[in-house]
């Protein structure tokens, strides 16, 4: 078990791994938040703060991963055009009535619609272009498997986006 000021203890299980995990409230919704690092992976003095820092900032991140999201609408190949084009054909006409705003751009309202459902740091992933936290988001997940995943940097710079179907 290791102690930390913002985490308390973290459990190490015993190949040395470390879990924590907490529902954080962002905004006005609760979001299932974990903290891992496998065992054998030496994490840095600073890693552990790292992460306590993006918990902290959850709300920042959210918007810093809806705009990754809004910069790949114009990639027809892109996996977040993927998901809004499978969120169209599973919500049909109950989609108008799902979203939270009305521009009348969907791609934009749908992106604004997602709920933040779920956030992973891995303290170990340090690096200029790993995924030191992922960013699960989900438009109906009560009736839908399908996510979106933006993974940040450490820097909270997208690194990626993933579909989960």
């Amino acid at each position: 078990m290791i102690e930390h000021d913002f985490f308390g203890a973290i459990e190490t299980d015993a190949s040395g791994g470390l879990y924590w995990s907490e529902s954080v409230e962002v905004g006005d919704q609760a979001v299932d938040v974990s903290l891992s690092a496998p065992g054998g992976v030496s994490l840095s003095p600073d890693a552990l703060d790292n992460a306590a820092g993006v918990i902290s900032s959850l709300e920042g991140l959210d918007l810093r991963a809806r705009e990754a999201m809004l910069s790949d609408v114009d990639d027809r190949n892109s996996d977040v055009t993927q998901f809004i084009e499978q969120t169209v054909e599973e919500t049909g006409d109950s989609l108008v009535d799902l979203l939270v705003d009305h521009s009348g751009d969907n791609d934009v309202d749908i992106i604004r619609s997602l709920q933040l459902v779920r956030v992973a740091v891995s303290p170990h992933q340090a690096g200029e272009s790993a995924p030191f936290a992922s960013f699960e988001f989900a438009f109906d997940p009560d009736n839908s498997d399908l996510a979106l995943v933006v993974y940040l940097s450490m820097r909270g710079e997208s690194v990626g986006i993933e579909l989960l179907s």
